[in-house]
């Protein structure tokens, strides 16, 4: 494997957990109002950079030696 796009690939899962792990640690509530507040933002980081590991690691794959 291309050692390159392995530790890249490595990298972007360790981001994709920490993203899950942080939307599930700040968790949603529900104000006086009525209002949802959660920490949407971190779902489709997690999506982005799990899909783009596991596109780093194909590339590791078919690049190797």
């Amino acid at each position: 494997m291309n050692r390159r796009y392995f530790i890249a690939a490595i990298l972007c899962f360790c981001l994709s957990w920490a993203c899950w792990a942080a939307y599930a640690w700040n968790g949603s509530y529900l104000d006086q109002d009525g209002v949802l507040h959660e920490q949407f933002g971190f779902i489709p980081l997690g999506w982005f950079f799990g899909v783009g590991g596991l596109i780093l690691l194909m590339l590791a794959w078919v690049r190797r030696k």
